[in-house]
């Protein structure tokens, strides 16, 4: 029989996808705090997360922690959330200040994609920098870019009863306007001879990975948040495995025009003596 031209490729899609996965995970849960930070962080306010609660603790010391309770959909309406989230910020800091720096504890945080039915729990400890100062809600009004960086540690249950640990040092560079937004995504990490590490840590299958971004990740809000552009590089050494990911192609496995959102990615792939070429979906 002809041999199939994707063996040996099963370790890099599934990286690949949970990759995917957690990015849109971490987002969903940045906007929310982000939103919350954005309308004064106060009890009662007039924007909230779509079905979910916030609520404040007592100030200790110089420290102020909000919790925010999802019992629901998304605002997309394509994520099913149980869970919290707790936000620490330095008591008087507003997240407009530059440097601003709030730190997000992710917490038994259950989440069912809609379309696929898969669901996972997310534990986690995140620090979030805004270092430009400002709100994204400002971008177009006076504000031409907003930066964010993200580092910490998150692990993903699977409803396989498998598991993944992530290390993040993401940075996020938002431009455009309310509405249409466009994220640039990089990494800023290292860990021994790797850099512009975006994550890594352990596969599910229990090996040692890592995820650099040599050229940005564009992801656009008009295209409900999926990648449009860039290069991601995955590598596990252990196992002689690693692929290239090129993101920005269509139904047909072509490059999307200027304009148009992706529906595929290109996986360039390797094990051992073996590569080949495959598309994935979104």
């Amino acid at each position: 029989p002809e041999p199939d031209p994707n063996n040996g490729s099963s370790s890099v899609q599934q990286l690949s996808q949970d990759e995917n996965f957690e990015q849109k995970v971490s987002d969903d849960i940045m906007n929310d705090v982000e939103g919350m930070l954005s309308s004064g962080s106060q009890r009662s306010v007039e924007w909230l997360p779509c079905n979910a609660t916030i609520d404040s603790a007592n100030v200790v010391n110089d420290t102020i922690t909000y919790f925010i309770t999802y019992n629901g959909l998304n605002c997309m309406k394509t994520l099913y959330r149980t869970g919290k989230v707790e936000v620490k910020s330095k008591f008087g800091q507003s997240w407009h200040e530059v440097g601003a720096t709030v730190i997000v504890s992710i917490i038994n945080y259950q989440v069912t994609n809609v379309y696929t039915g898969e669901s996972a729990v997310v534990n986690g400890v995140k620090t979030h920098t805004n270092v430009t100062g400002g709100y994204i809600v400002q971008l177009g009004y006076g504000l031409s870019e907003v930066i964010h960086k993200t580092s910490g540690f998150i692990t993903i249950n699977f409803d396989n009863s498998t598991n993944r640990t992530w290390n993040v040092a993401r940075r996020k560079v938002f431009t455009g306007m309310l509405g249409d937004f466009t994220v640039a995504v990089s990494g800023f990490g290292q860990a021994g001879s790797y850099s512009n590490l975006e994550t890594w840590g352990v596969t599910r299958a229990g090996d040692q990975f890592y995820i650099s971004i040599p050229q940005s990740i564009e992801v656009k809000e008009s295209c409900g948040w999926d990648p449009v552009a860039g290069i991601e590089i995955i590598d596990i050494p252990s196992a002689s495995t690693g692929a290239t990911l090129t993101f920005g192609f269509d139904n047909n496995n072509q490059p999307i025009q200027p304009g148009d959102c992706p529906a595929k990615y290109k996986l360039d792939w390797y094990v051992g003596g073996s590569s080949g070429t495959i598309f994935l979906w979104l």
